[in-house]
C-alpha cells in the first residue's frame, strides 16, 4: 500500500476513482476543478492510498486561515477494516491545524474516536427581497438576468472554476447565482448596505452561513434575516430539493479561539449548497 500526495500526473487514477464513488457531475470529476482544488500545494492537496494500481482511499485538504480542512474523505468498502483513513489523516496533519466542515455521519464517528472537538453546527441565514412573494417558492427560485460589470474579490476561493464572485460596494463578498435568483454572501462588511445593493441589482433572495457563535447573527436577525428552518428556501438548489435545510457540522482536532468564525470560503461549503462549478 502506497500513501502519498497526488499530482495531476495521477489524473487517470483520480478520475476513475471519482467517477466510481461520486454521482455524475461531481466537480472533482472535472480536471480543471481538481487543479484549482488540489493542484497547488499552497491552497490544497489530495492524499491517496494506492493498492494494486488503483486508489483505495482518498483525503482532500483545503488550506485557508491556517487550517487544513479535511474534505472528500472516502475509503472503498473493502478497505474500511484497515488503517487507511488514519494514515491519510496523519499525512494531512502536517499541513496546518486540522479541521473538518460538513463531515458525514460516519466521519463524525471517526473524528469522535480520534478525540476531535465537535462544535454546534453552522447556521444558515436567509433574507427575501421585500418586493418578492416569499410564499411562492417556485417564483422565488426562478432565474433572473443580472447586467453590468462586477469587481471580483481577491483570493484563491474566487478563482474557483465556474464561480461568479462579486465585491460589493461596502466591501462584502458574495457569489452570484442568478439561476435561482440568489446572491449568496461569503462575508458581510455592512449588511444593510450590501442587501440594499443586492435588491437594486434585482436579486430575489440572499443567504449567509457562519458559526453559531458569530455575533453578526444577532444583528442579521434584527434586520429580518431568518434561519432556513424558519424560511422555505432550500439549501440544496442544483437541482432544487425542497424543504432541505443546511446541516453543516464543524470539527477541529485542537480547540479554537472563541472569535474564529467560519465563512463560505472555508473548506468546501462554498459548493456544498449546490453552487455551480
Amino acid at each position: 500500500m502506497e500513501i502519498r500526495a497526488a499530482t495531476i500526473t495521477d489524473w487517470p487514477l483520480l478520475q476513475s476513482f471519482y467517477m466510481s464513488v461520486y454521482k455524475a457531475g461531481h466537480p472533482l470529476q472535472n480536471r480543471q476543478f481538481w487543479q484549482w482544488q488540489f493542484g497547488n500545494p499552497r491552497f490544497g492537496q489530495a492524499f491517496i492510498a494506492i493498492d494494486n494500481g488503483h486508489i483505495a482511499g482518498h483525503l482532500g485538504v483545503a488550506l485557508s486561515d491556517g487550517f487544513a480542512w479535511h474534505i472528500n474523505l472516502y475509503v472503498l468498502q473493502q478497505y474500511r477494516h484497515s488503517n487507511i483513513a488514519l494514515s491519510l489523516i496523519s499525512e494531512a496533519d502536517n499541513l496546518g491545524a486540522p479541521g473538518n466542515i460538513n463531515a458525514n455521519a460516519d466521519a463524525v464517528k471517526l473524528y469522535r474516536l480520534l478525540g476531535w472537538y465537535h462544535y454546534t453546527n453552522l447556521v444558515r441565514m436567509t433574507l427575501v427581497n421585500p418586493g418578492i412573494d416569499a410564499v411562492n417558492l417556485d417564483s422565488l427560485l426562478e432565474s433572473i438576468s443580472v447586467e453590468g460589470e462586477f469587481k471580483t474579490p481577491a483570493g484563491h476561493y474566487w478563482e474557483q472554476p465556474g464561480l461568479q464572485g462579486v465585491l460589493m460596494d461596502d466591501g462584502s463578498q458574495a457569489v452570484l447565482q442568478p439561476s435561482v435568483g440568489a446572491i449568496r454572501f461569503a462575508t458581510l462588511a455592512n449588511s444593510k448596505k450590501a442587501v440594499e445593493q443586492a435588491w437594486q441589482l434585482g436579486f430575489k433572495w440572499a443567504d449567509y452561513i457562519t458559526s453559531f457563535n458569530n455575533p453578526l447573527l444577532a444583528r442579521l436577525e434584527r434586520q429580518g434575516w431568518q434561519t432556513d428552518i424558519q424560511s422555505n428556501i432550500p439549501w440544496l438548489l442544483n437541482p432544487v430539493v425542497k424543504k432541505r435545510i443546511s446541516n453543516i457540522s464543524f470539527l477541529t482536532k485542537d480547540p479554537i479561539t472563541i472569535d474564529f468564525y467560519v465563512n463560505r470560503t472555508h473548506s468546501d461549503i462554498g459548493r456544498v449548497g449546490s453552487l455551480p462549478i
